[in-house]
């Protein structure tokens, strides 16, 4: 474990360089503290607000011109994973003299490199004005380390034990595979387990004590390694490789693997289950070469164009929410804009699957407004554009009164007042739009999607006859849907299928459906 106190600043440098290793996704910031304002609100947080922030707060001393305070804290590999370091971090600034109450700090995780480490950034002025005693900082810097080192690690060390030996396993090699995936080296000499980290022996147990602690699978495990294959073969076809796969499983599930052998052709495995503390041989899961059979992306993304093609024919107006649902659960991919978004990779979906989705969506869409009869669902066909056969009748409209009501209120004051505004436009600024359609006049609210007769549901039609002449002017014309003519829509998928629906027509009736509330993100 290494402390290092890097080149401190009278503009906080170092708050731009971590916010830019955040920006590039190669750091995070994992604890903010006595920030203010910025305390509590993420979305006003930035370079410029939190240096701002640091130098404001530095200015209670005006003697100091380098108030930066920022030193890195750095294990081998992943000795110590990042909750650990972080609490390493807060005792090695107590030691410092920087975790004053009131005292602002930033902590940023880095995994730009193969040493997990982490930045620390403050300021050398303490809440009351005075600057913090930097003599000999270096020298008291690589002291409180080792002191830090020395009390937890001889903790660690005998939390560590309790904990394997709690666990479950088969063999002596398979205990120390629990140290194994906990950042440690383990080996046997002469009749010993010894247990090492940082180069140094950390504790030790006879192999005939850890033998009398083995026992074989009884009916738990045997239910737990069938869980455990089909989990492995799941995340191994959303895996491009080892590394990936083995990332997911820790993060999602707690397991680690452990690989015997040579790095590019291991022999075999062994899975640490700490979800149920228990390790298990690997061949008793999922053999090691069928494990390791990974597709590329290219070969996924594929797959991915023919599931989405079957699902539509199994259901042709499969909408975005409906494919991502089942697109997950397969392929640990969504669908967002036209794009497949597989991990970090994006590929555009074929133009024929893109638009039929679109009109899926925008039927499921149009659908929503719950139409009760076939003439509302003539109407709605023919002013968003979609097949009258993809619409059906509901049993129950939506709750029309709070339109009603609108309605009413601008039809009164419609009586009383001299403008010339008509009562259509009247409504129109409302977000309320008129039809007439089959020698009816209809109602349509797209915001709440409701649509309903207005003189079947009492509106007092005299009132609309009043405000104009007896040729009476509805939102039709308005929204160019009188004119417009119903587009034949194909609703056959195959690979030279082209949708007719122009997402762009009847933008002011149907607008853009925002499907991203539908969306199955990655865990």
């Amino acid at each position: 474990m290494i402390a290092t106190i890097l080149k401190s600043s009278s503009t906080f440098s170092a708050v731009r360089y971590n916010e830019r290793k955040v920006e590039h996704g190669v750091a995070e910031l994992v604890a903010i503290r006595n920030f203010g304002y910025l305390q509590d609100a993420p979305e006003m947080r930035g370079i410029t607000s939190l240096r701002n922030y640091l130098m404001d707060y530095s200015a209670r001393n005006d003697r100091t011109r380098m108030t930066q305070f920022h030193a890195a804290i750095s294990c081998k590999g992943d000795e110590y994973s990042k909750e650990e370091l972080i609490d390493i971090a807060w005792n090695y600034l107590d030691k410092m003299g920087y975790n004053n109450d009131g005292q602002p700090m930033l902590m940023y995780f880095h995994h730009d490199t193969g040493n997990n480490h982490l930045h620390i950034v403050t300021s050398r002025i303490s809440p009351d004005g005075k600057k913090i005693a930097d003599s000999m900082e270096n020298i008291r810097s690589l002291k409180a380390i080792e002191s830090i080192m020395s009390i937890d690690q001889k903790h660690q060390n005998s939390e560590m034990m309790k904990l394997a030996k709690s666990y479950h396993f088969e063999s002596v090699s398979q205990f120390m595979t629990v140290f194994e995936t906990s950042g440690y080296e383990a080996y046997i000499q002469d009749k010993d387990i010894y247990i090492k980290r940082g180069g140094q022996v950390q504790d030790s147990i006879a192999v005939k004590d850890v033998e009398k602690l083995c026992r074989k699978n009884g009916e738990e495990e045997k239910k737990r390694i069938r869980q455990l294959r089909a989990i492995l073969k799941k995340y191994r076809d959303q895996s491009s490789s080892r590394e990936e796969l083995e990332a997911i499983l820790k993060k999602k599930f707690g397991i680690s693997l452990k690989f015997l052998g040579k790095e590019f052709t291991p022999y075999g495995y062994m899975v640490v289950d700490n979800a149920t503390k228990s390790v298990f041989k690997g061949s008793d899961i999922l053999g090691v070469k069928e494990l390791l059979q990974f597709q590329s992306r290219e070969e996924k993304l594929q797959k991915v164009d023919f599931f989405i093609e079957d699902k539509l024919r199994e259901n042709p107006l499969a909408t975005t929410f409906d494919l991502n649902r089942d697109l997950h659960r397969f392929y640990g991919c969504y669908i967002k804009h036209g794009s497949i978004i597989m991990g970090k990779d994006k590929e555009e979906l074929a133009s024929y699957l893109v638009q039929k989705i679109k009109y899926n969506d925008k039927v499921a869409w149009v659908q929503g407004f719950s139409p009760i009869n076939d003439q509302q669902v003539r109407l709605l066909s023919k002013m968003f554009n979609v097949s009258a056969e993809h619409l059906h009748i509901e049993e129950n409209s939506n709750n029309i009164q709070s339109t009603i009501n609108t309605l009413n209120s601008v039809l009164e004051s419609g009586q009383t007042d001299s403008s010339n505004e008509s009562i259509f436009d009247r409504l129109n600024d409302e977000g309320i739009w008129t039809y007439r359609f089959e020698d009816k006049l209809f109602c349509v609210n797209p915001s709440k999607r409701e649509v309903f007769d207005l003189e079947a549901s009492g509106i007092d039609m005299r009132k609309f006859r009043s405000a104009n002449s007896a040729d009476i002017e509805t939102s039709e014309h308005r929204h160019n849907v009188a004119q417009s003519k119903t587009r034949p829509i194909s609703n056959e998928i195959g690979s030279s299928d082209r949708i007719n629906y122009n997402p762009d027509a009847n933008q002011n009736s149907y607008g853009e459906v925002d499907d991203e509330r539908a969306m199955i993100r990655r865990s």
